[in-house]
């Protein structure tokens, strides 16, 4: 192979890893990385997941320069003074119909867990598994300690909850310990001595992590026509069925024992490159008869009809670990980025 072929082909993996940690803010630079970079072993006791079915999207926007400016001139002209700034916003909501039960969140959540496992082992890295990792010591002190948050992480779900808005899942005998609300940020020393000792044991960095997957893509084109008299907001919405990442945020601890001050997040939400196969539409009627179910008590004024994103069980989930798998194989190729 010539010199020129194994240039480009080096190139072109370069820019495979740098496109792979531009997903994710705070993991190619800083202590995230030296962190990640401590140990090729790793290992994931927490990993929860938020499935969204019921979610608004707002989009806010503010009044150009241009516009702002001629409504200046216009004021000025008839002796008078612009308050500007105008704002406005646009909303729309989704709802997901489909014969879903807690039984299949926690299918799909058994399932992350182990794709995200096979991905990363896939890029050179040892993970310890999570049903290895249950036969630790550090597991099960860990599991003596935040064995109540675990418990509490998924309180309010029943089979009623389903399409009330987030189903709060963990994989069997992941942890709860961290998200970016949580108590826990920067530690303390029965923390930090506890990780340092389940370093030791395993020899493993520990990732932490924190999805919500949403059943749909939605994109929104607002704007505003602010005038002296009174402004205009228009707005376009299309539903997209594609599932995405709405929000990512996870942690590593090494050798130090120390969580991070800060979370790694997404750049940007995370959306699936395939759609799957739904029917997304209006129905006033449906839409109040499922808000109705939704909110038991208090119905919300909503003063627009829903969309509606109606699937079978096995399509959404089919759609959810497709979703996953791209995820996944980008966050594994982001962990391994930075080695030499």
């Amino acid at each position: 192979m010539n010199k020129s072929i194994l240039t480009i082909l080096f190139a072109l993996l370069c820019l495979t890893q740098v496109q792979a940690q531009e997903i994710f803010n705070g993991l190619s630079k800083g202590p995230y990385r030296k962190i990640v970079d401590e140990s090729d072993k790793i290992t994931i006791p927490q990993f929860s997941i938020n499935f969204e079915t019921f979610t608004e999207t707002k989009v806010v926007v503010q009044e150009g320069k241009l516009s702002k400016l001629q409504n200046v001139f216009e004021a000025s002209s008839k002796g008078g003074q612009y308050a500007g700034n105008q704002r406005s916003s646009a909303r729309t909501t989704t709802v997901l119909s489909s014969e879903l039960a807690l039984a299949d969140f926690q299918e799909l959540a058994n399932d992350f867990q182990l794709i995200l496992e096979e991905e990363i082992s896939k890029v050179g890295k040892t993970v310890v598994t999570l049903t290895e990792l249950t036969k630790t010591e550090g597991y099960a002190k860990l599991a003596e300690k935040y064995s109540s948050r675990t418990e509490n992480k998924g309180k309010k779900n029943s089979e009623e909850s389903v399409g009330v808005g987030q189903i709060k899942m963990l994989p069997e005998n992941s942890l709860f310990l961290f998200d970016e609300k949580s108590l826990m940020k920067g530690g303390g020393v029965a923390f930090v001595t506890m990780m340092r000792n389940f370093n030791k044991e395993t020899g493993a960095v520990v990732m932490l992590n924190n999805i919500d997957v949403d059943f749909s893509t939605v994109e929104m084109n607002v704007s505003l026509d602010a005038g002296t008299r009174r402004s205009i907001t228009t707005a376009d919405t299309k539903v997209i069925p594609k599932m995405r990442i709405s929000r990512n945020t996870f942690d590593f601890i090494g050798k130090g024992g120390s969580p991070s001050s800060a979370p790694v997040t997404l750049v940007s939400e995370y959306v699936s490159n395939n759609e799957y196969s739904a029917k997304v539409y209006k129905d006033a009627a449906k839409s109040k008869g499922l808000l109705e179910e939704i909110f038991a008590v208090g119905v919300p004024t909503i003063d627009f009809d829903p969309f509606i994103v109606e699937m079978s069980k096995d399509i959404y989930k089919e759609a959810a670990r497709d979703l996953f798998r791209q995820y996944a194989q980008d966050l594994a190729k982001a962990l391994v980025a930075g080695r030499k």
